[in-house]
């Protein structure tokens, strides 16, 4: 904590103290010449050249990351077509982002706030965007302010729809994990409900490993211990299993 000291105060004592021990002979003191100081101006130029180098540097490799993780993803139809050697590719991918990841403690990162389209995911339906034979596009919308999200599945024409309630928590101290309480699915067929369903101690571990303004990846298991198995990355997850998942999100707003 600084201490504040009255000015006068600072005066007197800076005053006694030249006075006393530090008064310099007329000729002992020079003002640094010109080549001094343009050495220092240098040296703090090159400094900061250096830094801005880097900063730039690491922006071009997360953006390249980031580009390739969308073009190993393209024409996947979001993971529902996408093959062993395929998915191995793209787990590599998204591997090499979330090393690059640039935000510290993604799990109560307000930017993580907002609607999020899932480009990618190895999840069971319907949070793969798929419904029986129907295809459409999973949205997650996450409401940072009351700790809720909805998974929500859309097909064009509203032919038929569903969507997920469930509350999040952070846990302990982790960084970036979420535990996820289910609250209930609901179904519809043109805009109108045909059923819905309540789950009951219903939970799920996520984690949030990479995030920027416009990019958020997610691994979710049914247990910490499922989400730590590394060796069951790059694979399509079975509903009911313990190994994890992944989703690769894109910003809508």
């Amino acid at each position: 904590r600084t201490r504040v000291i009255s000015m006068p105060a600072a005066v007197a004592a800076l005053t006694a103290s030249f006075a006393s021990t530090h008064t310099p002979h007329p000729r002992s003191y020079r003002v640094p010449g010109a080549a001094a100081r343009v050495s220092r101006c240098r040296a703090s130029a090159d400094a900061s050249s250096a830094s801005a180098a880097a900063s730039t540097s690491c922006s071009k490799e997360l953006t390249a990351a980031k580009a390739m993780v969308l073009s190993s993803v393209a024409g996947t139809e979001r993971g529902l077509r996408c093959d062993d050697d395929r998915r191995v590719a793209v787990e590599r991918a998204i591997s090499t982002l979330e090393r690059l990841n640039p935000t510290q403690r993604t799990a109560a990162s307000p930017l993580q706030d907002g609607s999020w389209e899932v480009v990618y995911s190895t999840a069971p339906a319907p949070s793969n965007g798929a419904l029986g034979p129907f295809r459409g596009v999973a949205f997650q919308d996450i409401d940072m302010k009351t700790g809720t999200y909805l998974n929500r599945l859309e097909l064009p024409y509203d032919v038929i729809g569903a969507s997920l309630r469930a509350r999040w928590e952070c846990m302990g101290n982790d960084d970036s994990l979420w535990r996820v309480e289910f609250d209930d699915v609901t179904v519809s067929f043109f805009g109108n409900k045909l059923f819905s369903k309540t789950f009951a101690d219903v939970e799920r571990v996520w984690d949030v490993t990479f995030l920027d303004r416009d990019t958020r990846v997610v691994r979710a298991a049914r247990t910490l211990r499922g989400l730590r198995k590394e060796q069951a990355r790059g694979r399509v997850a079975n509903a009911g299993e313990e190994d994890d998942c992944v989703f690769v999100m894109t910003r809508v707003t």
